[in-house]
């Protein structure tokens, strides 16, 4: 039983990691990633968005092949912890997580969280969150937004409803459903513009807070190997502007991907 249950565990992870070691093997790394436009997208020829782009440029420079699918936020998630993938992205850094992940010590990304809302409906908001209790808000399931509110969602002081997508919270503001959808700035105006929502649904100033994005890596003894390296040209990257000049060239783009 228990060799079998080792037999299990190393299969487990040579799936995730495609069997790779410094210096063998071919197959690529499996990072699951999260529906979050223009950050990452899924497109009919593959996973692309900003996020995806630098994480092709870290894996490149690492010279490690990647494959990156989007799926549900739960399945990313939870497929990272069991040792399914090599890693999850984006995620949010927390005590538990950490107990549950290996993370590089830079970021992938800073995001501005904000609360959406639909044009038509008055509310006051200069950035305190007692300024929304009693509202009705949506966010994605099973993920953070930013501590101050998601310690008040824990400790039910906001009414907050979850979604499985971002675009379907910005879906649900826009019909009344609920008052405010609690979505990455960014995001929330690419989901906006390309359903034809951006007259009536908008993000509330101030934001709510900064985000760090970043990408999670299983916790396997490969892993832990390349982390130290991951960190080293992750870092490398912000220092040369990656992330500045992937935003531009998607701007220019009207947040499309690649054609």
């Amino acid at each position: 039983m228990r060799r079998r249950a080792m037999v299990q565990a190393w299969a487990v992870g040579a799936g995730a990691f495609g069997g790779l070691t410094p210096g063998r093997g071919s197959e690529p790394w499996r990072v699951s990633a999260v529906e979050l436009p223009p950050l990452i997208m899924a497109t009919p020829s593959g996973s692309t968005g900003i996020l995806v782009d630098l994480l092709r440029l870290l894996f490149a420079r690492l010279g490690l092949p990647l494959s990156v699918h989007v799926v549900p936020w739960a399945r990313a998630y939870g497929d990272a912890v069991a040792g399914h993938v090599a890693g999850v992205m984006p995620t949010i850094r927390s005590p538990e997580r950490e107990r549950e992940l290996l993370f590089p010590s830079e970021p992938l990304y800073q995001a501005e969280m904000s609360f959406f809302k639909r044009v038509d409906v008055p509310l006051r908001w200069t950035g305190r969150l007692t300024e929304v209790q009693g509202l009705r808000i949506v966010k994605l399931k099973g993920a953070l937004f930013a501590p101050e509110f998601d310690q008040a969602v824990l400790e039910r002081r906001l009414r907050c409803e979850e979604t499985h997508s971002f675009a379907s919270a910005i879906r649900m503001v826009h019909l009344g459903r609920v008052d405010l959808a609690a979505v990455p700035k960014l995001a929330g105006l690419q989901i906006a513009a390309s359903e034809g929502l951006s007259s009536q649904v908008l993000p509330l100033e101030p934001r709510v807070d900064w985000q760090a994005f970043h990408l999670a890596l299983s916790r396997t003894a490969e892993a832990g190997a390349w982390l130290s390296r991951i960190n080293t040209a992750l870092a490398a990257l912000h220092r040369e502007g990656a992330v500045s000049r992937l935003v531009e060239q998607y701007r220019e783009r009207q947040w499309l991907p690649p054609a």
